[in-house]
């Protein structure tokens, strides 16, 4: 398992996980978009989308972004 900081909070998650295994980890709600933060930027993990977890990688969540509003 790798540590990760979810929401401020560090949380075990697995090495290569889900969005689905990173939203139960951060108790983060659905229809909730998972961002993945790092160096480059601040990236949208996927529906269905792996992400390799390296202990100390950060996610946080946000509204769902609604184009035109």
């Amino acid at each position: 398992m790798a540590t990760a900081i979810i929401n401020g909070r560090r949380v075990q998650v697995p090495p290569v996980a889900s969005v689905e295994d990173i939203r139960k980890a951060g108790d983060i709600a659905d229809g909730r978009t998972v961002i993945r933060r790092n160096r480059e930027g601040n990236f949208v993990v996927r529906p269905g989308e792996e992400v390799a977890v390296q202990d100390g990688d950060v996610f946080v969540d946000a509204p769902p972004r609604i184009k035109g509003r």
